[in-house]
């Protein structure tokens, strides 16, 4: 009998993270279709719409749903009775680097404080790896990608034993500050005791949870949660998280922590297991056998008949190549979506379709870059705006480098006047000499809140595409610029949209912080969250939410 080999174990890696890149769990699908279709607000169901049309595109083309990757979380199960003989590390980090270049994952590893860029999404303490042990000698090991826009939402609070009662509001409060920057409708982790980190970890680990598992007290919070009328992408709607999973501990007599690690709604992962009492030649097989294909949830042309029986009619889940039946004809097929380099009539037809469940004027704004002042004086909150020309996209590290060029009095090596920032980190690849875009979502435009001012003092920037809204910024945008929102997390969604990369400036800031000069056609659709008269969609739901 032959021994594991640590190849083996690289490629299993390599083949999960590929899975649960471009492929949602089963559950999470049922969780956003249910949302999906008891959503009344037309912003909402706009939103949900593009959720899974995104979803469907990813898994069919095989490619990742979101842009941001995410750092890889690794949970391996490892059964007591395995023989290991090799650095069972070295081989998760050998598919993580695999993984990196087949699926391909943007580089998001960075060294905390001088920032710099691995390239391969390894590093000290990366990737995040946390083992447990249990009976048999099978190693289980499950990815759960992590991106930054619903980990950064996340919050830690040491409560007083007498606070018990006051975990709930905690959470809620938690939700309530994030808004509509980590994505949702999201999935929120609780973990309640152990210690400072423990309680982290439990967060952590319940997002792992089938969305459909609650108990009454984690069913009480998420009431209270969807209450809050933040809804998808903080636009406001009925469902801000799909689920709410608390995980327990025994805690010291004197502490109460408590962790809330927020997941968007493409909450990611993965798992394989391998028997450590022989070689595994077939890697496929073996995942075919013992995981979780396609075939056994999202079939090519139909449900399974477990499914059909024991779920939802079938026409309300998402098949393979075409949206669930309910949806045809607001989704469309993903044949639709296979043309990348112009926009087809099917194309045409969505973003019709599109329009009509956005607030607002019922008709769209279609617009060409350099624009003008009078083009975003027009745009009031809730319109409907396709972008057309030239967008470039910017992140932090793009905003800290164009101060300071400006503020040391040297041009910048592109044109800013009239332009549309795109606060994006896109996923590249080189092709034929030149690259390709693979993935294009909004990161979270809060980030660059502070340094959006003195940008706008110096060049007239007249949109900022991104999601989740900048706090007070509507004083700062008045008269000169509009905010406008593009579905989080649907990165697969918008590449059909991207015609041509024109150019690239300062790669090495690394891909997702340099500037990259896209060519777009009918870019949205795009809501205007904050228009350049002093209105901020973002802000009046949250005030709704805070009554």
């Amino acid at each position: 009998m032959n021994a594991l080999k640590s190849q083996v174990v690289a490629d299993a890696v390599e083949e999960i993270i590929k899975q649960a890149e471009n492929r949602l769990p089963v559950d999470v699908i049922k969780a956003l279709v249910g949302a999906r279709d008891t959503e009344t607000d037309k912003t909402a169901t706009s939103q949900l719409d593009a959720i899974l049309e995104n979803i469907s595109i990813a898994d069919d083309r095989s490619i990742p749903m979101c842009q941001d990757t995410g750092i890889l979380v690794f949970f391996v199960e490892i059964g007591r009775d395995a023989r290991i003989g090799f650095d069972l590390d070295g081989a998760i980090y050998q598919g993580v680097k695999q993984a990196t270049n087949s699926v391909p994952l943007r580089p998001n590893a960075v060294e905390p404080l001088t920032r710099l860029n691995s390239g391969d999404n390894t590093g000290d303490g990366l990737p995040d790896i946390n083992y447990s042990f249990k009976d048999g000698k099978a190693i289980t090991i499950t990815v759960a990608p992590k991106g930054a826009g619903s980990e950064n939402m996340s919050a830690f609070r040491m409560l007083k034993p007498s606070q018990v009662g006051s975990v709930k509001d905690f959470v809620v409060e938690t939700v309530q500050n994030a808004g509509g920057m980590p994505c949702p409708p999201i999935i929120v982790g609780v973990g309640i005791g152990g210690s400072f980190d423990k309680s982290a970890r439990l967060a952590k680990r319940s997002l792992l949870r089938n969305l459909g598992d609650m108990d009454e007290y984690e069913l009480d919070i998420l009431q209270a949660i969807n209450s809050l009328g933040i809804g998808p992408m903080g636009l406001g709607g009925r469902t801000t998280a799909l689920a709410v999973h608390v995980e327990k501990a025994h805690c010291h007599t004197a502490s109460l922590p408590v962790s809330v690690n927020i997941q968007c709604w493409a909450n990611r992962h993965a798992s394989v297991t391998l028997d450590a009492g022989y070689d595994l030649t077939h890697l496929s097989e073996q995942y075919k056998t013992r995981h979780h294909p396609i075939e056994q949830h999202i079939t090519k042309h139909h449900l399974t008949e477990q499914h059909k029986t024991r779920h939802h009619p079938a026409e309300q889940h998402i098949t393979k190549h075409h949206l669930i039946e309910q949806h045809k004809t607001r989704h469309h097929p993903i044949e639709q979506h296979k043309t990348k380099h112009h926009l087809t009539e099917q194309h045409k037809t969505r973003h019709h379709l599109a329009e009509k469940h956005m607030t607002g004027q019922d008709v769209p704004h279609h617009l060409t870059t350099p624009l003008t002042r009078d083009d975003i004086m027009e745009l009031q909150a809730g319109d409907i705006v396709y972008l057309s020309g030239t967008i470039y996209t910017a992140r932090d590290e793009a905003h800290l480098r164009i101060l300071e060029l400006t503020n040391e009095g040297k041009p910048l090596p592109f044109d800013l006047e009239g332009a549309a920032l795109y606060h994006c980190g896109p996923l590249m690849q080189k092709d034929k000499g030149g690259w390709r875009t693979v993935a294009a979502g909004p990161t979270t435009s809060a980030r660059m809140t502070d340094m959006t001012p003195q940008v706008l003092d110096n060049y007239n920037v007249r949109a900022i595409i991104g999601k989740g809204g900048m706090k007070n910024i509507a004083p700062v945008l008045e008269e000169r610029c509009v905010y406008l929102a593009y579905t989080g997390g649907c990165a697969a969604l918008a590449v059909d949209m991207i015609k041509d990369v024109r150019d690239v400036h300062w790669l090495d800031l690394g891909m997702p912080e340099a500037v990259w000069v896209l060519e777009v056609e009918n870019f949205g659709p795009l809501v205007v969250g904050v228009d350049a008269k002093g209105r901020d969609l973002y802000e009046e739901v949250l005030g709704l939410a805070l009554k």
